[in-house]
């Protein structure tokens, strides 16, 4: 046996080093959901990117007008998982109808798997029954990586300040849960802030 004073020197040590532990550890799920890129609050950078219309889509061209800036693929199941359920095109549907901008965005450069034509991008949007503003390309990763997109499917939301206020997931789960992006919408049309931020983005990997 130690020493009392001995014994409860060791003991206060221990619990000290518990306490660091546990500070470490909530430190690091701190970190692992601390969003990347263009944090909420911040304004979003302007961006021109090719669309498969052809034409030249700057954000700056839509100040005035909340925008969603969809991450998708063709490739990805999770992505043709949202879209199969119809969830995806349910939100196009509402956002059209509130006359908000929906602009979809392959990062993919032509030596990937997910690399879309123009006349891909726009056969892909027919198929899915998509509803979109545009659909863009996003080759070099440029505003991929400016936004920190990381997942497809993934989305941004912008008001008409030209500031993100959401980003992350479309929703909890392809055929259920919350949807974090109509959620959103509705906060946004009630002139209040987004209560929801971010989420962490679930899908597959954006290829860059």
């Amino acid at each position: 046996m130690f020493p009392r004073d001995r014994r409860n020197f060791i003991l206060q040590a221990l619990a000290a080093g518990l306490v660091l532990a546990s500070a470490a550890g909530a430190s690091l799920f701190a970190q692992a959901q601390t969003p990347s890129g263009v944090r909420p609050g911040a304004a979003a950078p302007d961006f021109a990117a090719q669309g498969s219309d052809g034409k030249t889509h700057h954000l700056s061209d839509y100040r005035g007008s909340t925008v969603i800036l969809e991450w998708t693929s063709p490739i990805c199941e999770v992505t043709a998982q949202y879209y199969d359920s119809g969830k995806i095109q349910a939100l196009q549907k509402e956002a059209a109808r509130r006359k908000i901008v929906w602009l979809s965005i392959n990062t993919a450069a032509s030596n990937r798997k997910g690399y879309l034509t123009a006349q891909a991008a726009d056969q892909l949007s027919r198929k899915r029954g998509a509803t979109v503003t545009a659909f863009l390309f996003d080759p070099t990763g440029a505003v991929g990586r400016q936004f920190g997109a990381k997942a497809t499917p993934s989305a941004y939301v912008i008001n008409a300040k030209g500031e993100v206020v959401y980003q992350g997931a479309v929703a909890a789960d392809p055929a259920g849960g919350a949807n974090y992006l109509l959620a959103a919408l509705d906060e946004i049309g009630a002139g209040k802030p987004v209560s929801l931020p971010f989420t962490p983005q679930r899908g597959c990997p954006v290829e860059y």
